[in-house]
C-alpha cells in the first residue's frame, strides 16, 4: 500500500510520529476503504514531509559539494592534475557528477522511487561524509603530485584561553618541524 511505504520511509523523521501512528491505526482497524477517504490526506502529508526532506538534503549536498570543489580549485596540487586524474580521484570518492543521488519529488511515485534508490538515512550519511571525502581527494592529489609527502596528524582539542592556544601552537609547530625534516608535510 502506498501510504504504508511512505510511512516506512518517514519513520524516524521528526514530526512524523502522529502521521505514522494514524497510518498504523488505519491498518489495524482496517479502514483503508472507509468513507471519507482517510488515506488520501495522509498520503499527501507524508509525501510533502518526505519531499521537503529530500529537497533539504539535495540542497545540502549541492552546498557541501560546491564548497569542496571550491577548496580543490585553490589546492596547488589539484591544479597540477590532468582532467583524467581529477576524475579518477572524484570517482573514487563517489563525488563525480553522475554519482549525485537523483532527487525527483514531483509526484508521490517520484518521491517513492527516489527513496527506494536512496533512503533518507543513506542520503543523510552521504551528505555528512562529503567534507571528509573532499579531504581524501585533496590527499590523493597531494600523493600524485608529491609521492614523498607525509600526512601528519595535528592534535585537535578544545582551547579556552590564549595561553592554551599559544601552547598548542608551540607544540604543533615542533611536531610539524620535526616531520618536515623527513620530507614534505601535509596536515591531517
Amino acid at each position: 500500500c502506498l501510504v504504508t511505504r511512505l510511512a516506512g520511509h518517514a519513520a524516524g523523521l521528526a514530526g512524523c510520529e502522529v502521521l505514522i501512528a494514524q497510518v498504523k491505526t488505519i491498518e489495524t482497524q482496517r479502514q483503508l476503504l472507509e468513507e471519507p477517504d482517510l488515506v488520501l490526506p495522509l498520503t499527501a502529508s507524508l509525501t510533502q514531509v518526505l519531499r521537503d526532506e529530500l529537497n533539504r538534503l539535495d540542497n545540502e549536498y549541492a552546498s557541501k559539494h560546491e564548497q569542496g570543489r571550491n577548496r580543490l580549485a585553490e589546492d596547488p596540487n589539484w591544479i597540477q592534475l590532468d582532467p583524467e586524474q581529477r576524475y579518477q580521484l572524484m570517482s573514487a570518492q563517489s563525488l563525480h557528477e553522475d554519482a549525485r543521488p537523483k532527487v525527483a519529488v514531483q509526484s508521490t511515485n517520484d518521491v517513492l522511487v527516489t527513496l527506494d534508490v536512496c533512503p533518507l538515512d543513506k542520503f543523510e550519511a552521504f551528505v555528512a561524509a562529503i567534507p571528509s571525502r573532499f579531504e581524501a581527494i585533496a590527499a590523493g592529489g597531494a600523493e600524485l603530485c608529491e609521492p614523498e609527502v607525509q600526512f601528519v596528524p595535528v592534535s585537535r582539542r578544545t582551547l579556552k584561553t590564549d595561553t592554551e592556544i599559544d601552547a598548542w601552537l608551540d607544540e604543533t609547530k615542533k611536531h610539524l618541524t620535526a616531520a618536515l625534516q623527513k620530507g614534505p608535510v601535509r596536515i591531517q
